[in-house]
């Protein structure tokens, strides 16, 4: 599979933040509390963060206050969109390969193989969406 770690410690990194903001804590979360308390390397964060900053799914402001929030609300968050500004639509699967083995049957059997994967792929992503932030914040 090609998906990385960094899909879960983003969902772990976002509910971090909103428990924060739930309790009042502080508007916004500095990187330095969050690799601490998530054992999260700052390099790792770092780009977790970017990718969802880029996704519109975190802002970020400097200084001594600074930090990361979230640019919208939890229930418009969900675990497909954290999938998609991560894995910057990277497949699941590696399907990209050649056979030695030419003719009709290889081929189709190829071509089954590739069907059926971005089949499991497009479900998994079906029910990544319909699960938000707020749906898992809620369960706790």
């Amino acid at each position: 599979m090609a998906y990385s770690l960094s899909f879960t410690k983003s969902i772990l990194v976002l509910v971090f933040i909103a428990d924060k903001i739930r309790r009042g804590e502080t508007e916004f979360i500095s990187t330095k509390v969050m690799s601490e308390v998530l054992d999260i390397p700052k390099p790792t964060l770092s780009l977790i963060f970017n990718n969802l900053i880029r996704a519109g799914i975190l802002e970020s402001k400097e200084g001594v206050n600074g930090g990361v929030r979230f640019a919208r609300d939890a229930e418009r968050i969900s675990l497909l969109d954290i999938l998609m500004a991560i894995e910057n639509q990277k497949p699941l699967f590696q399907t990209s390969f050649d056979l030695n083995a030419k003719g009709k049957r290889p081929e189709g059997v190829k071509n089954a193989v590739i069907r059926s994967l971005n089949s499991v792929e497009q479900t998994m992503k079906n029910e990544l969406k319909k699960t938000t932030l707020k749906d898992i914040l809620d369960t706790q």
